[in-house]
């Protein structure tokens, strides 16, 4: 996975000021797996991915454009 993905995830995440463990909350994780994602330890799977772009609002070439 490109690191990429991890820091924009993160970015996201301060944008709407949100801790680990309340955006986790919103999508049914816990802290601990966001913060797999955002250090690139792990990725989410298709369907979390589907849920992070439609609570961020954004597109999914938005997204992978990011990590690119």
């Amino acid at each position: 996975m490109s690191s990429n993905l991890g820091v924009y995830l993160k970015s996201l995440r301060e944008d709407k000021k949100l801790s680990q463990a309340k955006f986790g909350k919103e999508l049914g994780f816990s802290a601990r797996t966001v913060s797999d994602w955002e250090n690139g330890n792990t990725e989410p799977n298709l369907n979390t991915v589907k849920a992070i772009v439609k609570f961020y609002d954004i597109t999914y070439e938005e997204l992978f454009e990011e990590i690119n």
